[in-house]
């Protein structure tokens, strides 16, 4: 018996300070919803690719992703950082639609585990990096003489100036 199945599942995120979009992408997403057409903006973005600083907007966090798992089944979820595994279990947990793809599920799922612990959500990587520094009982001066070797441990350069729940 199936527990859960993910078909065509994906998850674009719009970087910046922006929330969603713009009234203008939510009208123009809404005009081709109602005609019955696809989301032009699904056809934009580039693959979340931290080894580069990339040009668009738009990230792909996950792109047509298909699996079943039985149940009883154990699952373990590994990758690299940027590989989409917290925006996965987000999505499993119904904490966040996805952009395109259903989800079926026979049971309930909860994710225990959030990679955020520890970071303000509303607050951008930038901010969080130099609150906990503080809070670590650093000067902004020490900080900001390690924030690049910080920003290169972590993998996030591109989404630096990004809001973590993002």
């Amino acid at each position: 018996m199936l527990a859960l199945k993910a078909e065509n599942i994906s998850k674009q995120y719009r970087l910046g300070q922006v929330g969603t979009g713009t009234l203008s992408h939510d009208l123009n997403r809404f005009w081709h919803t109602v005609r019955g057409k696809e989301d032009p903006y699904l056809k934009i973005g580039e693959a979340n690719d931290r080894s580069t600083k990339g040009i668009s907007d738009y990230v792909w966090s996950l792109q047509d992703i298909n699996f079943e798992i039985k149940q009883g089944d154990a699952v373990g979820i590994i990758g690299r950082n940027g590989a989409g595994k917290s925006t996965l279990l987000k999505l499993l947990s119904k904490v966040t639609k996805p952009t395109t793809g259903k989800i079926y599920t026979n049971g309930r799922i909860a994710s225990l585990l959030e990679v955020g612990t520890g970071f303000h959500p509303e607050m951008t990587g930038r901010e969080n990096v130099y609150l906990n520094g503080a809070i670590l009982g650093m000067t902004r001066k020490e900080i900001k003489r390690k924030f690049d070797e910080i920003v290169d441990f972590s993998g996030v350069e591109r989404y630096i100036d990004t809001p973590v729940k993002r």
